[in-house]
């Protein structure tokens, strides 16, 4: 096993990069996007899909189902003769990021021929006919793409096989193994203790431990430096494997991080719990999930778990869909009450985390409660409105200043500008003006309109969008990076206040002064690729519109599409305060309606909910406890039942309209929706 690098993430966390495309040669280009995994136990990078929420399946070639991956150990590297991998990434940080990591790793492991090239330019990489080879930079070194170093290579290694000058044995099971107390003894206070004590193993030279054979054999392999199946790669080794292998494999690991704690291996009980972490999102199958789940918290598994509970807690979290269709895995879960109660932690965890980044919908006003952070811009005028910032957003300081009292801003393409005359003329030229907002209109009815626009189609607008949201946003964080999102803009028909076309001042709603495409009043956006299948990322309806129920239709908007697309999701989590109280308001309400339009002998669970609203379990359930619509008396397996009656008073008393919903299902126009998730009319 290759040394390991896990300074660079959370102990429970896998290392991972998201990719716009990649390329192997001119042989094989991706279908979209995918992730860029590292292999910490090993030092190997392989390249994934993501096809659900939390499971990962490997890219392989079409052509040979070979898997995508490369390796630094050794003399590997991703520019090969004849051969070359180009990846694009989402972001020039995370390029940053995973060329300094990749040149770490192949000076830790001793990779003379490792080095970096880049393209001479992002036009010059896009082109089908583009070769580094043709460059000039081709290794001249002889290298193998699908290596796998079954040859042992360490001196130890070597030593290991042929039991050369052993001193000492370890008997385990029917097996014998000759080993070196040298080593032992550098490795493991255990072994030093044994082997330089006053024991009777000591003076015997030999000690028999109660493990299975094998589980001691892997262990010794680790010390030794012997590559194994176990611990070796993930990318051949694992991700393609059946699942009853995957579950002997994550026996063994399990086991062997267990042999490791006992006998004081701390560095290799890390790399083993790298490993395992690393491998939980090739494990598809929902019991062996529960299984994990239930060894790692059984009482006799060791109290420092190098990460792997909460690991697996997160795993349990973004497959609880899954798990509840699964009869077998769901009692086993809901059985297991000292997994239930960790579980429960992490959602309160997460629920209350003060690093909250998810939804925001502002108040009309800036509350007590709200970070003392002075806006940059002072007032900014959106086409004839005044409204004051409440955030400071990161409008270029070369074009505006690092302070500036008053900024326009274009109602139609958001584009800004600091000076009056300029921003006059540009209205009357703003080619968004008299046409509808870019993109693909997924949604009209008789009051609004929704236009999904792809980031990486219409950057330019998405960027000015965001940089204009955030004057009113305190956590958004995607401003010029917004390839990877998709944009639903509001479009109000006739909006209340109106703007004036370029008569600054006056509040003309007449249809010719408003534009032909009506007025964006508010937008939300989305991951294409999100690991979660979040249906919503970010959601902001603009101050002089707010307090009219428009962030509802947004939020119906997302769960109507996410039925539509099949998808269970909701929100990017954990929701902020305020993002809280709007999303539960809308689920209330939702639910409301749906509970109270069944008929009253029909029993509905909360599956029948889900498969309704498309909201999740989790979520449903939060709901109505919030609601207090729950009567605690046990009716079959349920726990607890629906009160209609205190249903239909939680829906009087907030004055819900069980008839209307926020969106009118039949106003969506169908489309054909692309692998990636961009606009296609």
């Amino acid at each position: 096993m290759a040394p390991s690098i896990t300074s660079i993430a959370e102990e429970d966390q896998s290392v991972s990069w998201s990719l716009q495309s990649f390329a192997v040669s001119n042989d094989f280009r991706s279908p979209g996007p995918a992730n860029l995994l590292l292999d910490r136990a090993n030092s190997e990078f392989g390249i994934i899909y993501q096809t659900a929420p939390g499971i990962a399946t490997m890219a392989q070639f079409p052509d040979t189902d070979e898997p995508v991956y490369f390796q630094v150990s050794r003399a590997l590297c991703v520019m090969m003769q004849h051969l070359q991998l180009n990846l694009v990434f989402t972001t020039a940080d995370y390029a940053a990021e995973f060329l300094q990591l990749l040149g770490r790793l192949a000076t830790k492991v001793g990779n003379s021929y490792f080095e970096i090239y880049e393209a001479p330019s992002n036009a010059a990489l896009s082109r089908a006919d583009f070769s580094m080879e043709k460059q000039g930079f081709t290794n001249q070194i002889t290298q193998t793409w699908m290596a796998i170093p079954y040859a042992d290579t360490t001196e130890w290694a070597r030593i290991y096989q042929t039991g050369k000058c052993s001193d000492f044995t370890i008997i385990a099971g029917s097996r014998v193994f000759p080993v070196h107390r040298v080593l032992l003894s550098s490795r493991s206070q255990y072994f030093d203790a044994v082997c330089d004590g006053r024991f009777t193993e000591t003076e015997q030279r030999s000690i028999k431990l109660p493990e299975n054979e094998n589980i001691i054999a892997i262990m010794l392999q680790e010390i030794y430096e012997v590559y194994n199946t176990t611990t070796g790669s993930i990318f051949t080794g694992f991700a393609l494997g059946r699942e009853i292998e995957k579950d002997r494999v994550i026996n063994d690991l399990l086991a062997l991080f267990i042999a490791c704690d006992k006998y004081n291996l701390e560095s290799i009980k890390q790399r083993v719990a790298a490993a395992i972490i690393d491998r939980l999102p090739f494990i598809h199958d929902s019991l062996s999930i529960v299984d994990l789940a239930g060894c790692l918290y059984d009482e006799n598994y060791p109290k420092i778990d190098r990460g792997l509970r909460k690991a697996t807690i997160k795993l349990l979290q973004a497959r609880l869909p899954a798990i509840m269709e699964d009869e077998d895995a769901w009692k086993e879960f809901s059985d297991n009450k000292v997994v239930l109660k960790a579980f429960h932690a992490y959602q309160c965890e997460i629920t209350d985390s003060e690093f909250s980044t998810g939804v925001h919908t502002p108040p009309a006003t800036p509350t007590k409660n709200m970070p003392s952070v002075d806006p940059n811009v002072l007032e900014v005028v959106f086409g004839s409105l005044l409204i004051k910032p409440w955030y400071p957003s990161f409008y270029p300081e070369e074009l505006v200043g690092r302070r500036v009292e008053r900024l326009y801003v274009c109602q139609w393409c958001f584009k800004y500008s600091k000076e009056l005359m300029g921003f006059l003329g540009h209205l009357k030229a703003c080619p968004l003006g008299k046409t509808p907002p870019p993109g693909v209109n997924v949604y009209t009815n008789d009051n609004y309109s929704l236009y999904e626009i792809d980031g990486e189609k219409h950057k330019l607008y998405a960027q000015n969008l965001c940089l204009f949201a955030k004057l009113f946003l305190d956590t958004k964080s995607v401003f010029y990076d917004v390839t990877t999102f998709l944009y639903y803009l509001l479009v109000a028909h006739s909006p209340t206040p109106g703007i004036s076309h370029t008569n600054l001042g006056k509040d003309r709603t007449d249809r010719e002064e408003i534009g032909a495409q009506g007025q964006v009043v508010g937008f939300f956006s989305k991951e294409k690729m999100s690991w979660d299948n979040n249906n919503l990322a970010c959601i902001l309806v603009f101050p002089p519109w707010q307090k009219q129920g428009l962030g509802q239709i947004l939020m119906g908007a997302s769960y109507e599409m996410s039925g539509r697309e099949g998808r269970l999701g909701g929100p990017e989590k954990p929701l902020s305060d305020l993002g809280r109280l709007a999303y539960t308001h809308y689920w209330s309400a939702t639910l409301a309606r749906t509970i109270l339009s069944c008929p009253s002998k029909k029993i509905l669970t909360v599956l029948d909910l889900r498969d309704k609203t498309y909201i999740v379990p989790e979520d449903i359930i939060a709901t109505l406890q919030a609601m207090d619509v729950l009567d605690h008396r046990k009716r079959g397996s349920a726990e607890a039942v629906i009160n209609k009656a205190k249903v239909r008073a939680w829906a009087e008393s907030n004055k819900v309209d069980l008839k209307g919903r926020p969106v009118d299902p039949e106003a969506f126009v169908m489309r054909e929706v692309s692998r990636n998730g961009s606009e296609e009319s």
